[in-house]
């Protein structure tokens, strides 16, 4: 009886993150087989007056491209240790390892999908900032939604209210706004922003529900 119930528990536990897995492989095989063409150039014309001209004022690009630093390896690097560091100053050994799975675990696997999709850098408009690995999935909104969620997450098991709607939603929209500053900069397809917050999804929800709340 104990092992039947700890087979239901384990398809539990993966049932959602592998239908966020198949929804990631389904777009992955629509953006490589071409249905996602018209959408990937409506995407990023969307975003520009020009080739080399993107919408908005000069200080709104410069808005977008302080936005999209905030998705840079070093900053979710520098966050992530200091998060660690309160966890394991905090005694709470299990939880700090989870963290180190989950975050260090999107920085090691990203590298490997770049390298087997192997996609190319979108060379329809000119790319604002630089950029030179490959394109799919993207590193900036893959890696920064999963730190980013992962912060949340440790927050809300350690805040005596817990962790507001505002709170929530302003995490939210900054994980959209790093996703969305790679197209409006011109260094990403939108196919694959979407194709990264599957992915983000996946992997979260695949070891979120290992952490414990505890005082």
């Amino acid at each position: 009886m104990m092992l039947e119930n700890e087979k239901l528990n384990l398809v539990n536990h993966f049932k959602l993150p592998f239908l966020f897995l198949i929804l990631f492989a389904v777009w992955a095989f629509m953006t490589f087989s071409g249905s996602l063409a018209t959408f990937d150039l409506a995407g990023m014309h969307l975003f520009r007056a020009s080739a080399g001209d993107p919408i908005g004022p000069a200080w709104f690009e410069k808005l977008i491209v302080g936005l999209t630093h905030v998705g840079d390896s070093i900053t979710l690097i520098i966050v992530s240790v200091v998060a660690l560091c309160l966890l394991v100053f905090k005694k709470q050994k299990q939880n700090a390892l989870v963290f180190t799975g989950l975050v260090g675990g999107v920085f090691a696997l990203t590298p490997l999908l770049k390298s087997l999709f192997g996609r190319a850098r979108p060379d329809v408009v000119d790319h604002l900032v630089h950029a030179s690995s490959a394109s799919f999935p993207s590193g900036h909104a893959l890696r920064s939604a999963v730190v980013y969620l992962a912060l949340l997450t440790a927050w809300q098991l350690y805040s005596r209210k817990g962790v507001g709607l505002t709170t929530r939603v302003l995490v939210f929209v900054l994980i959209f706004g790093i996703g969305l500053s790679r197209v409006y900069l011109g260094v990403h397809w939108p196919s694959d922003i979407i194709a990264s917050w599957l992915l983000t999804f996946f992997w979260f929800l695949v070891w979120a529900p290992l952490f414990r709340k505890t005082r």
